[in-house]
């Protein structure tokens, strides 16, 4: 029976998403400032916006790292789980920039949904496959 790793890799990532979190949150405190709305968005576009910025990265957020933390603790440190991480991170950056240059499709918004999910998918496959080569 081997030691369990720690999730070194892992807690980078969430380090970095971490405080990625805070600053769409301080945007999201920013524009409630700046339009006096206390809750909900207030019927304003640009509060609407920033929420759902926020909200769409906090939605997407848990069950990945979930995932990514369970991969490397089974197997160990790898670099597998900091490629994941590393381009997890980019496109939820892709996506938070996309999302707040316009409402509307961008390039950024497309490729960071497209790379989270394909990103999520990808974890969900190798946890799968890691917890099946060790039954």
């Amino acid at each position: 029976m081997s030691l369990m790793h720690l999730p070194v890799y892992t807690s980078f990532i969430a380090a970095f998403l971490m405080v990625m979190q805070l600053v769409l949150m301080g945007r999201v405190i920013a524009q409630r400032g700046k339009n006096e709305v206390l809750i909900g968005d207030g019927g304003v576009d640009a509060m609407e916006q920033a929420i759902r910025v926020h909200g769409n990265f906090v939605e997407t957020l848990p069950v990945f790292l979930i995932g990514l933390a369970l991969c490397e603790v089974m197997v160990g440190s790898n670099l597998v789980v900091l490629g994941f991480g590393v381009v997890f991170i980019i496109s939820r950056l892709a996506h938070a920039v996309g999302y707040s240059m316009s409402t509307g499709v961008t390039q950024g918004r497309f490729l960071g949904t497209l790379g989270t999910m394909i990103t999520t998918l990808c974890v969900a496959g190798y946890l799968a496959y890691i917890a099946f080569t060790k039954m």
